[in-house]
């Protein structure tokens, strides 16, 4: 949605000592932003000085360059007698983006020879610097980060994070002015390994506050840029088709919440001010697709026409390390919501989830602050958290066991909710229509693709209600095995995401989960006519700082039921307590792949 801010953060960070890996190195760099009052505001002036140089005896090529666009005048470029170049820089998954990339590259040739690049750039307003990074995407063996802000400013504070052991800050009183320094000694770069933290979590970085004076003033500025034509010709005819055949309120708005995810598509726009300012509701319906703001306003300028009480809400979602009333400023808000006001409760619809109901908010705003629309005023809301069990993954098998007691015949159903539900029906949606079936066949399969599976179709894809449901024929030959007048039955599903070990070998960053959930694995196997069961294994239950795992055996009338549950409460596991992830993991592993034994009753 909205741009964050120092834009050379979009470079990529990390988390290692240095390596035969680390062919360039920076060995020594500066990186000054100096606050400078104007006639026409506060603006911020940055200069930039980086050496690199070649670690390793092989050569090596270096990159080096910043960003600059609308709010970011490039002033000088320099690096030893090159010309600097200069391209587009749309990052991934944005439609459009007025961002420049000024760069060098070169290539080093002999061990210890150097390469320094130099640049100044002015933000011509002091709003858009609003979080400078302090890693840089090669190792630093040393760098300093200093911020020059005359006393007179005396809003303007710094607010830093994850600096860890390799940064050191300091503040002094020069002149007239307060320097904070940020000096970096052997810091690590980024190694983007599967599942690690977000980014902006996951770095250390420095942000800006103060030049908002609080969160009205943030609000006061970004509703003035929303303050555009809401107008739609035709509107009347449009709004009765979105509700044809809706009796209540809850229906009127269930519908026109479905109509905006479906048939708006979501790009990303950011563009200066303007990534900042939501495209006209006319537009959106127009071109039939728009940013988080556009649908957002499209979305209330309809349910406005109804009469419900629709407002425009900003949202710093759970990717952004500081939350709004600690740090306002640009870089404690990054999309933004349609939040109605219904029978006494607040429901915060995000419409480019396309596939969640009315009543589930999305994970990645769960638990965060939120400034909603109130004329020229905000309310500074948290949005609640829900119950972990509202983004649920449940498969269920029902068996029977063939009369030749060689395999496992019967019916399975996947029903996801929640998260989960959005998850799956959008990475369903954007493949072919082989690869589609070929999606819902492996979502009833075991993960190594070994039964038999056909008959798939969807039961439910409604995204106006609460569960999307799958169901199909499945056959399973692995799981039986018949010695003599016994029959040994595995009833583990081996179908769960995020049941894999975590290796460790190389591993430099925390793991995180992709959602909180609640996965349920569910088979009920119906005894076959002159059986018993001889042996049902043991329920096996632990609890995790991530959450619970489970496995339950129990035996009712004419059938055994096996239950596994994995319930992810925590996204995050810390480097240091993988291994112990991964020892629970065996432990489950070992208590849900015992067999029961069914033996043939005595005559």
């Amino acid at each position: 949605m909205l741009a964050l801010l120092n834009i050379a953060g979009w470079l990529t960070m990390g988390a290692a000592a240095q390596t035969t890996d680390d062919q360039i190195i920076i060995a020594d760099a500066t990186d000054i932003y100096e606050f400078v009052p104007t006639s026409k505001g506060l603006t911020v002036k940055n200069r930039q000085t980086t050496t690199y140089m070649l670690n390793g005896v092989q050569s090596a090529n270096v990159t080096a360059g910043v960003y600059y666009g609308e709010n970011i005048k490039l002033d000088k470029a320099s690096c030893d007698y090159q010309k600097p170049e200069h391209r587009s820089a749309t990052p991934r998954n944005v439609f459009f983006d007025d961002t420049k990339f000024c760069y060098f590259t070169n290539t080093l040739t002999k061990k210890g020879s150097r390469q320094t690049a130099r640049f100044q750039r002015t933000f011509t307003d002091a709003r858009y610097c609003a979080r400078v990074s302090l890693q840089d995407d090669y190792y630093v063996r040393h760098k300093t980060v200093r911020f020059i802000v005359p006393t007179s400013l005396k809003g303007i504070r710094l607010i830093d994070s994850r600096l860890g052991s390799h940064i050191s800050k300091t503040a002094e009183l020069v002149g007239t002015d307060s320097v904070f320094t940020y000096t970096i000694v052997d810091l690590p770069r980024w190694k983007d390994e599967r599942h690690s933290p977000a980014y902006l979590l996951a770095s250390p970085a420095v942000m800006v506050a103060g030049v908002f004076s609080d969160y009205q003033d943030l609000y006061r500025w970004g509703h003035e840029l929303a303050n555009v034509d809401t107008t739609i010709a035709g509107i009347d005819t449009l709004v009765a088709g979105i509700t044809n055949g809706c009796q209540t309120d809850g229906e009127r708005l269930a519908n026109t919440y479905q109509w905006v995810q479906r048939n708006i598509r979501y790009v990303a726009f950011e563009a200066g001010v303007e990534g900042h300012r939501p495209d006209r509701p006319a537009e959106v319906l127009r071109k039939r697709y728009g940013d988080c703001k556009g649908m957002a306003l499209l979305l209330v300028t309809l349910l406005r026409h109804q009469g419900f009480d629709a407002r425009l809400t900003d949202v710093g979602t759970s990717s952004l390390p500081v939350t709004i009333s600690e740090c306002p400023s640009l870089a404690s808000v990054n999309h933004v919501i349609c939040t109605v006001m219904l029978h006494g409760k607040s429901l915060f619809m995000d419409a480019t989830c396309h596939y969640l109901p009315v009543g589930h908010t999305p994970q990645h705003i769960q638990g965060r602050q939120a400034m909603v629309e109130d004329g020229d005023s905000c309310h500074l809301l948290t949005i609640p958290m829900l119950a972990v069990e509202t983004t649920t993954d449940s498969l269920s098998y029902v068996y029977r066991l063939d009369a030749d007691s060689r395999r496992l015949q019967g019916r399975a159903v996947l029903s996801l909710r929640g998260d989960m539900k959005e998850h799956f029906m959008s990475t369903y949606e954007q493949l072919s229509l082989n690869r589609k079936q070929q999606m819902l066949k492996s979502s009833l399969n075991a993960a190594d693709q070994t039964l038999e599976v056909d008959s798939v179709s969807w039961i439910d894809d409604d995204s106006r209600h609460e569960w999307a449901v799958i169901a199909g024929h499945i056959a399973n030959s692995h799981a039986v095995q018949t010695i003599g007048d016994e029959t040994y039955v595995e009833l583990n599903p081996h179908n769960l995401p995020c049941d894999g070990r975590i290796d460790t070998l190389k591993r430099q960053n925390d793991y995180e989960f992709p959602m909180c959930v609640n996965v349920v694995r569910r088979v009920s196997l119906q005894l076959p006519e002159g059986y018993e069961v001889s042996h049902l294994p043991e329920s096996f239950s632990l609890t995790t700082p991530q959450g619970e795992l489970s496995c339950n055996f129990e035996q009712q009338a004419g059938s055994v039921v096996y239950c596994q549950r994995m319930l992810i409460r925590e996204q995050r596991i810390p480097l240091a307590d993988i291994p112990a992830w991964n020892q629970s993991l065996s432990q489950w592993a070992d208590a849900c792949n015992e067999q029961i034994i069914l033996k043939r009753k005595a005559k």
